[in-house]
């Protein structure tokens, strides 16, 4: 991709463009229109004095670096006639957005859905939008990363702004610009190829690990929040006597593989943590069998789960999908896979939060009891009448141990205090889901599920949080809401969109 920096002047603002000379004058406005709000009918640009179309080639105007490009045009009056009253049925999909505070879609620019599921889950991650606000380091260079990381940003802050559909075209041509194979073409029909998600979501982390610090500390902001580390033991299988050895190694993301064995998630991690494999053997002198045996020594606040469904198929040449259906708890324990010295830190909180936990969903199972028996129709009749002792089983006294959220500060283990962006119970919750429906990895379409956060209005009588929750369905510019029951039919099995890729956060009290 042929690009060359110019200098858009507007409204008596300057605009740093990226333009990519392989296009026409209706993608610069497109571009102008992403930046500006200003529609590209409304917009009239103008390259040393001349008028630049929709239809011109890019090429042929010689942009050079920097060089002073005049827009002009305006968003709208600032005050249009009054409006009649409309219907919701009268309305149209960006004006239901709008009106419902939904959060913003994105638009699709040509097979971009991997992309625009990717960003709507990295989104649900509060503390990268801080960060990325925040840091310093990604201001003080100017390289294609560096620009990526603050397109992200302006996107974020855009989309956080609830004001209906965006369009992220500066955002994908500084993706394309640090990947490349995100820009290949289809050969046959000149449009842009489907992508992988998952490797646009590791692409992405990546970057941002090397250019966003966090807000607390010059660290790393995904090596603190998003990764975990494993300890490997190697065991070698052909000489038992030989001494095992082991090796630490940060991870970004787990992998759940699929079997014909392989039902729930945990079964696929626990394949994952367990490996056969050949290495050097020291005692034989030669390649030997070996078992390498992970558990996790480190837990970070937000844990990426991919599963592994495609696999390459050569006689088709393809990457073809097992649909097997794998299902995924809304609530996870990763205790389990630790190593031993991790779990026993972890125990105290983490029993601790089980139990609050519990005594909300007493709470509330008495709350329902009480409200059923409150609306029961009342008689005149004696007989019928509740006896005192029932009226005392539905108030009865529930209370207990206060669990609070200073509470599960004080049990936590010290060593957790000091490491930012961990996971001191080991427990998470279900955030976000992204997930594929079609049959291979070429093909198909990308959509994000995104847990919707709670709300004093989605609270009970009780100040808790109500039983079940709403999620924001993704389909690109698409923005409806679902019930929980909804992410349980991701689970795969069949045709319908499956889990590719599942993001948990710690739980909290």
């Amino acid at each position: 991709m042929d690009t060359v920096k110019i200098i858009v002047k507007w409204n008596g603002k300057k605009y740093d463009v990226d333009v990519d000379t392989t296009q026409t004058g209706e993608m610069l406005k497109l571009q102008m229109f992403s930046l500006t709000g200003v529609e590209p009918e409304r917009q009239k640009i103008l390259a040393k004095g001349k008028l630049i179309k929709d239809e011109d080639d890019l090429s042929k105007l010689n942009f050079t670096p920097n060089q002073i490009v005049t827009m002009m045009g305006s968003v709208g009056n600032v005050k249009g006639p009054e409006k009649p009253q409309k219907f919701i049925e009268d309305m149209t999909y960006e004006e239901i957005t709008k009106s419902l505070d939904f959060p913003s879609g994105l638009i699709n620019l040509g097979n971009t859905c991997y992309m625009s599921a990717t960003l709507q889950c990295l989104l649900s991650i509060k503390e990268l939008t801080k960060n990325l606000n925040s840091s310093s380091g990604s201001y003080q260079r100017i390289d294609s990363q560096a620009k990526l990381t603050n397109s992200l940003r302006d996107l974020f802050n855009l989309m956080n702004k609830k004001q209906g559909s965006v369009m992220p075209l500066v955002f994908l041509n500084d993706l394309r610009a640090v990947f490349p194979n995100f820009a290949q073409k289809d050969r046959e029909h000149n449009t842009y190829r489907q992508q992988d998600a998952e490797e646009c979501w590791s692409g992405l982390l990546t970057v941002i690990g090397d250019s966003v610090k966090s807000s607390q500390s010059e660290a790393n902001f995904v090596n603190k929040y998003m990764s975990g580390e494993l300890v490997t033991t190697y065991k070698c299988d052909e000489a038992p006597e030989e001494a095992t050895t082991e090796r630490h190694e940060p991870f970004k993301k787990l992998d759940c593989r699929i079997d014909k064995s392989v039902n729930y998630l945990q079964q696929g991690l626990k394949m994952t943590l367990v490996q056969n494999l050949k290495k050097h053997s020291p005692t034989l002198n030669r390649d030997a069998d070996y078992t390498a045996t992970s558990a996790i020594s480190r837990l970070p606040m937000y844990l990426t789960l991919s599963y592994l469904r495609f696999y390459w198929k050569a006689k088709e040449s393809i990457n073809a999908k097992i649909v097997k259906k794998v299902k995924f708890p809304f609530e996870l324990d990763m205790s389990e896979f630790c190593t031993k010295e991790l779990a026993e830190k972890l125990r105290p909180a983490r029993d601790y939060l089980r139990k609050a936990y519990d005594q909300i969903e007493t709470e509330q199972r008495h709350s329902k009891i009480a409200k059923l028996t409150l609306t029961e129709p009342t008689s005149n009749s004696t007989e019928n009448a509740p006896s005192e002792s029932t009226s005392m089983d539905t108030s009865q006294d529930i209370s207990g141990p206060v669990y609070t959220a200073s509470g599960l500060k004080d049990v936590i283990d010290p060593s957790f205090k000091e490491d930012e962006g961990c996971n001191p119970t080991g427990l998470y919750e279900l955030i976000a889901v992204l997930t594929h429906i079609g049959r291979n990895a070429n093909s198909g379409h990308y959509i994000a599920w995104v847990k919707k956060e709670s709300t004093p209005a989605d609270s009970n009588d009780n100040g808790k949080k109500a039983e079940g929750s709403m999620w924001y369905k993704f389909d690109d510019d698409k923005v409806s809401v679902v019930k929980e029951d909804e992410i349980m039919k991701l689970e795969g099995g069949s045709d319908w969109h499956t889990a590719y890729i599942t993001l948990y956060r710690a739980k909290e009290l």
